[in-house]
């Protein structure tokens, strides 16, 4: 190949390649345009006609016009483009809600229920930059920005230091835009009542849409958040949302001595809250400052509130004497707020182990098998204890004193409930929640610290025999007496669903439909104990990723893939009102609030899909009518993704380069926590479910979407075909898998495999071009000649191309598969660069001299961390084992002359300029490349 003039030519050229390498599979179905290309710009880059400096311009132009693409999805996919056309915007859905009210007491009714809450949450997903996120968010919302100028400056690779206090800053900005798009959406609503009702529209108190945040407060499987962190968070969020009312009420054309009252109780609480903050930069046991911090915080003064009675109280008498209409929506809307969201940004989620609730509980337990916690007699021992249980008096030294994590945190919720907001209500979940007793027993702990008036208890189903088990451990509880008094007493009763593990250890598609069954199942077990009454709360944990429950098409279809419309109804026809929160992960979610028109179009989607949701249901929908079918289809995937999930070969593959594709991408750790190491055998179940999500993508392999699709649609494939045409439901899986399909090949996988084979190196220099890498080959040949990666991914495609073979035919079938839903040339090509490179770590690696395992480590051991892209640790080692700064001749001043060693070049200099230097080079390009890739799916994981 000639060596490239230009960036230009160069894209032009590999794209070309790749293009005629791909019109070769139908006469030889064995090659691999992919890791074909990859040895062809590797035998460049080792003859030395493309450098690392060629290669990185190449990457960077193609995430620019991936980065550009998915803005323009970001658009697309809010609904922005066509929003006038389409009447998607907030107004319009606002005008179309409304219609369906008949009197001003309907209108109010309706407008004052809560229906959806937003709930921002800190998962490892920050791989988009600030910056990154910003020009994200103003290319989508505006079609007069020019996005490519913007880039040229934009490295496509997450920031630096993603800390706790990162991730807060970060959801404290989607926060600022969420409250303000809610704010546009409660002033829509009265201006709607008033031109309905003006007699009595100042009697409607909207508050559709709320928003929460679990960010600092999700201590699940991490040990790195302390109980202050967990308090200054919240006084942050406090001071947030009370500037807000100050800017609301500034904004009000009103004067007069309430409206001076009101403003002087916002700026004594603001400057309040203020002091707090600094002051709870404390030590966990530095005692002088914790009393100081605590004291303020604790004792009445001036500007000390935890409660909006007064501002409400205050709001409602400015109201009282406002003339002007204009004036009293502005005091109406935000009261609104204050009312919806009290003391803090939004409503705020704890969440722990089911285990750290039954160690806090232990000695109320006293029982020995996970099989007693089912038992009548362990039922009756917790309600007898929760009877029998009185609160107990708690202070901030209790909190830093005390060593239960479970304990700590109901603490810390009592001690934000008395002293910063007493009138949000306040989450906690329970992950891995798999028996009532468990859930009984939170309930005895927030008894004993007196806030089970205040805190939602929320089991999480988010594992297969979680799922399983849910119906039965839901009805269960919902028969004891002390969960109903518990449930009536906070007029709602909640569930978590997560689209996570779910989806990571039974498949996305079968998970899906198997929470979607517990939706129902809680609907039918609220009605059945008599608790219709009450709100239920559906906690749908999915994000922006297709891996964990994001519908590609639009937000609606987000909506309704997550909660269906056949699980809504089951509420509705049963008189149960329903509030759907729904999950924003990290940097990705929060780009969806990267301002103001973006978090309105998220608003209105979400009352769109209410709208939708109630028009499908007009409509007949056979996969709810053909029960056999369906489960036949449900069972059929789930298995074949069990059986995936179990195979040796499926966790080689993945972990061969596994979590070393990816940069750190948030403050939580991807493997978990707590949990022993040393293991022999490779497991995913080690790794959290979003890395594992984002290792098949960045291998080019959905697995988890697509996995038994093909056998489940061969069974009957004229009869799915004519489902694709008539259910709605189906049409929404099927659109989603297809999506995953297009932008997934077994081929790639396996080129990036053929890495490890032995074979592969051993053959590379028999053409004879390539002669300094005879010696560097001969050695990988002989570390990888009985690796066994190359060929568990050889198991591994064997098992899965007659599926995905049976796909293509069915999605062809149903009109979703054809012409250009390949995987895209440009991101095949960034998959070639990355293969050559990884092969450029490897040749490096090998041509480093032998070396006497001084250091306790031998080049073998640095080769190893090589081929685990371990390179920031490989560097280290290598320059302990070589340094460069040895005593050299000019350090000694001797009357006798030597002319060795020679001091023109330190010693082992050269080595870490032509061997480390340059792999420290190539894996940061690799890292770039992984970013570069996530802009195709439109997240990470």
């Amino acid at each position: 190949m000639p060596q490239p003039a230009t960036r230009s030519e160069l894209e032009t050229r590999l794209k070309g390649r790749l293009e005629d390498l791909r019109g070769r599979i139908n006469k030889d179905p064995l090659s691999n345009p992919v890791r074909q290309l990859a040895h062809e710009v590797s035998v460049e880059i080792e003859s030395g006609s493309l450098s690392l400096e060629d290669l990185s311009g190449l990457v960077k132009s193609l995430s620019d016009d991936a980065f550009s693409a998915r803005a323009g999805y970001l658009s697309s996919y809010l609904g922005m483009k066509d929003a006038d056309a389409d009447h998607h915007t907030l107004a319009d859905m606002v005008t179309r809600l409304c219609d369906k009210c008949q009197s001003v007491e309907e209108f109010a009714a309706f407008w004052q229920k809560c229906r959806d809450i937003v709930v921002f949450t800190a998962h490892p997903t920050f791989i988009l930059s600030e910056d990154q996120r910003e020009h994200l968010a103003r290319a989508a919302t505006d079609p007069d920005y020019d996005l490519r100028d913007a880039l040229k400056d934009i490295r496509h690779h997450p920031d630096a230091d993603i800390s706790l206090a990162y991730e807060h800053k970060a959801v404290l900005k989607a926060l600022e835009n969420g409250t303000t798009a809610i704010s546009k959406l409660n002033r829509l609503i009265l201006e709607e009542a008033r031109k309905r009702f003006p007699d009595n529209w100042r009697e409607v108190l909207p508050g559709p849409v709320k928003l929460a945040t679990w960010v600092g407060y999700d201590m699940d499987g991490r040990n790195d958040i302390g109980w202050h962190d967990v308090i200054r968070h919240r006084l942050i969020e406090k001071h947030l949302r009370l500037a807000f009312y100050k800017s609301e009420l500034a904004g009000i054309n009103a004067k007069g001595a309430e409206i001076d009252a009101l403003s002087e109780t916002l700026d004594a609480a603001t400057e309040h809250a203020r002091q707090a903050i600094d002051l709870f930069v404390v030590k966990e046991f530095d005692a002088a400052n914790l009393a100081k911090a605590a004291d303020h915080l604790t004792v009445d003064a001036p500007g000390r509130i935890v409660s909006v009675d007064r501002l409400v109280e205050q709001a409602d008498a400015a109201i009282a004497v406002a003339a002007d209409d204009d004036a009293a929506m502005g005091l109406i809307s935000l009261k609104a707020s204050m009312a919806n969201f009290g003391l803090g940004a939004g409503e705020i989620h704890f969440r722990l182990n089911a285990s750290q609730i039954r160690n806090a509980a232990r000695h109320i337990l006293n029982l020995v098998s996970d099989q007693d916690l089912f038992g009548r007699r362990a039922l009756e021992r917790v309600e007898e204890e929760i009877e029998s249980t009185e609160p107990v008096d708690v202070n901030f030294a209790s909190l830093a004193i005390e060593k239960s994590s479970a304990s700590r945190l109901l603490i810390a919720m009592k001690q934000i409930v008395k002293h910063i907001d007493a009138d949000q209500p306040i989450r906690l979940l329970i992950a891995e929640c798999e028996n009532p007793v468990t859930v009984l027993a939170t309930i005895y702990l927030a008894r004993q610290f007196g806030v089970e008036r205040h805190i939602d208890i929320c089991p999480l189903f988010e594992t297969a025999p979680a799922l399983d088990r849910s119906r039965r451990i839901l009805d269960v509880l919902l028969g004891q007496k002390v969960d109903k008094d518990y449930a009536n007493a906070r007029g709602r009763v909640a569930i978590q669903a997560g689209f996570s593990d779910a989806g990571r250890f039974m498949g996305q598609i079968p998970a899906t439909l198997a929470i979607e069954r517990l939706q129902g199942h809680f609907a039918e077990i609220i009605a059945r104990h008599g608790l219709s009454h009450l709100d239920a709360l559906v906690f749908d944990t999915h994000g922006e990723s297709m891996g964990r429950g994001n519908h590609q098409k639009s937000f609606t279809d987000r909506c309704l893939y997550a909660l269906s419309p056949w699980a809504r109804n089951q509420f509705d026809r049963r008189g149960i009102h329903l509030i759907q929160e729904s999950s924003y992960q990290g940097g990705d979610g929060y780009v969806l609030f990267g301002n103001e028109r973006l978090a309105s179009a998220v608003i209105a989607g979400l009352l769109n899909a209410h709208i939708e949701a109630a028009d499908v249901l007009t409509r007949e929908d056979e996969f709810y009518e053909d029960t056999a079918t369906s489960l036949d289809f449900y069972r059929t995937v789930k298995a074949r993704q069990e059986d995936l999930f179990a195979d040796k070969a499926y966790h080689t593959t993945l972990s061969a380069l596994g979590l070393s594709l990816l940069p750190k991408t948030g403050s939580r750790v991807s493997k978990r926590q707590f949990e022993r190491r040393g293991e022999e055998e490779a497991s995913l179940r080690k790794i959290r479910a979003i890395p594992h999500n984002a290792i098949l993508q960045q291998m080019g392999l959905l697995a988890n979407l697509i996995g038994g699709m093909g056998q489940a649609l061969s069974t009957e494939e004229e009869h799915f075909t004519e489902w694709q045409q008539g259910s709605d439901r189906f049409a929404r899986l099927m659109a989603l898998v297809a999506k995953a399909k297009s932008l997934s090949e077994i081929k790639t996988m396996i080129a990036y495999m053929k890495l490890f084979d032995g074979s592969f190196w051993a053959t590379r220099p028999l053409s004879g071009n390539e002669p300094q890498l005879e010696k560097p080959c001969a050695e990988l040949a002989s570390l990888l000649a009985s690796d066994n990666r190359y060929f568990s991914a050889l198991q591994l495609a064997a098992r899965l191309r007659s599926d995905s073979i049976a796909l293509d035919r069915a999605l062809i079938d149903m009109g979703l598969r054809g012409e250009g839903t390949a995987m895209p040339v440009s991101l095949d090509v960034l998959h070639a660069v990355r293969i050559a490179l990884i092969q450029h770590l490897f040749i490096l690696v090998a041509k480093l001299p032998a070396f006497a395992p001084a250091t306790g480590h031998s080049k073998q051991d640095v080769m190893e961390m090589i081929f685990h892209l371990d390179v920031p640790a490989a560097a280290d080692l290598l320059r302990e084992i070589f340094p460069t700064d040895a005593p050299s001749l000019s350090d000694f001043t001797l009357q006798e002359d030597a002319t060795y060693p020679d001091d023109s070049e330190p010693k082992y200099n050269r080595l870490r300029r032509t061997l480390v230097e340059p792999m420290e080079e190539t894996h940061a390009l690799l890292m770039r490349i992984t970013n570069g890739i996530s802009h195709y799916y439109g997240a990470i994981g």
